[in-house]
C-alpha cells in the first residue's frame, strides 16, 4: 500500500481552501450583478439567480454609469501616462547624476514622504486651489492630482531598476553613435520593462480604486465610477446588483493590465 504523502494533502487542502475564500468575493459579485434586486434580498440567499437578467448591466450602461466609467477611463490612463513619464525621467536623474548640496538619499526621502501622508491631509488646500482656479470637477484637475499623488511612487518603484543597469551599457551605445534620446528609447527603457509594467500596474490600481480624491475634487460634470457607487440607491433600498455590475465592469481594465502585464510581473517575482 503506497504511503500517503500528508504534508503534500494538507499543502493542497490548504491551497484548495485559500483559493475558495479568495475567488468567492468575485462569484458573489458576478452572481448578484445577474439577480433583480427582489432575489438579492431573498433570505435564505440564492447561490445562482433565480432568473437570470441582465437589467443592471443595462441600468449602467445606457446612464450615468456608462459616463462614470468613461470619466475613470480618461483620468486614470492620463494620470498613470504622466505619473510613469515623468518618474522614469526623474528615477533616472537620481539614479544617474547624483544631486550636489542636497544628498540624493534626503532629496528622495522628501519625494517620498508625498506619498506617506493620506491624500486627506492635502485634499482641503487642494480642493481651494481648483476652486479658485475655476478648474474643479474638471479631468484637468483630477489628472494633475492624481499624477503628483503617483509620482513619487513611480520614481521609488523605478529608481530601483535604473540603479541596477549597469552604466556600461549606455556607454557602449554612445561609442556606437547613438544620441542620449536613442539610449534611453531602446536600450534604457527596454531593459528596464518589468520595472515600467510593474509601476504601470500599481498606479492605475491606485488611481482606478481610489474614492476621496474622486468624490471631492469630482462632481457633476466629471464623476467617478467609484464616487458614482454611492448614488446606486432608491429611497433606502440599496440596488446592490446595479453596484455588483458596475463592479464586474471596472475590474475589467485593471484584469486587462494585469493579463497584458503578466511575464513583466513574473520576471520581478523570479529576481
Amino acid at each position: 500500500m503506497k504511503k500517503v504523502d500528508w504534508k503534500r494533502f494538507f499543502g493542497i487542502l490548504g491551497l484548495v481552501v485559500y483559493g475558495i475564500f479568495v475567488l468567492f468575493p468575485i462569484y458573489w459579485t458576478i452572481n448578484t450583478s445577474f439577480k433583480e434586486v427582489g432575489d438579492v434580498y431573498k433570505v435564505p440567499p440564492s447561490f445562482i439567480p433565480t432568473k437570470f437578467t441582465l437589467e443592471a448591466y443595462k441600468f449602467i450602461l445606457q446612464g450615468t454609469g456608462r459616463l462614470a466609467l468613461s470619466n475613470s477611463l480618461v483620468v486614470a490612463i492620463g494620470a498613470t501616462l504622466i505619473a510613469v513619464f515623468l518618474g522614469t525621467m526623474a528615477s533616472y536623474a537620481y539614479s544617474r547624476y547624483p544631486f550636489t548640496g542636497l544628498t540624493n538619499e534626503g532629496a528622495q526621502f522628501n519625494l517620498l514622504t508625498v506619498r506617506m501622508f493620506p491624500p486627506i491631509a492635502f485634499l482641503l488646500p487642494i480642493f481651494w486651489l481648483w476652486k479658485t482656479l475655476g478648474l474643479l470637477d474638471t479631468h484637468f484637475a483630477l489628472i494633475v492630482t492624481y499624477s503628483a499623488f503617483n509620482l513619487p511612487l513611480a520614481v521609488w518603484l523605478l529608481k530601483g531598476f535604473m540603479d541596477s543597469l549597469p552604466r556600461s551599457i549606455e556607454e557602449a551605445s554612445y561609442v556606437d553613435g547613438y544620441s542620449f534620446w536613442q539610449t534611453a528609447r531602446r536600450v534604457v527603457l527596454p531593459l528596464i520593462g518589468s520595472g515600467l509594467a510593474a509601476t504601470v500596474a500599481l498606479c492605475w490600481i491606485f488611481i482606478w480604486n481610489e474614492f476621496i480624491i474622486a468624490y471631492l475634487l469630482g462632481g457633476t460634470d466629471v464623476i467617478l465610477y467609484t464616487a458614482y457607487l454611492p448614488a446606486l440607491r432608491r429611497g433606502m433600498r440599496i440596488m446592490w446588483n446595479q453596484i455588483a455590475a458596475l463592479s464586474v465592469l471596472a475590474i475589467i481594465p485593471s484584469v486587462i493590465i494585469l493579463v497584458l502585464f503578466r511575464k513583466y510581473l513574473i520576471k520581478i517575482y523570479l529576481r
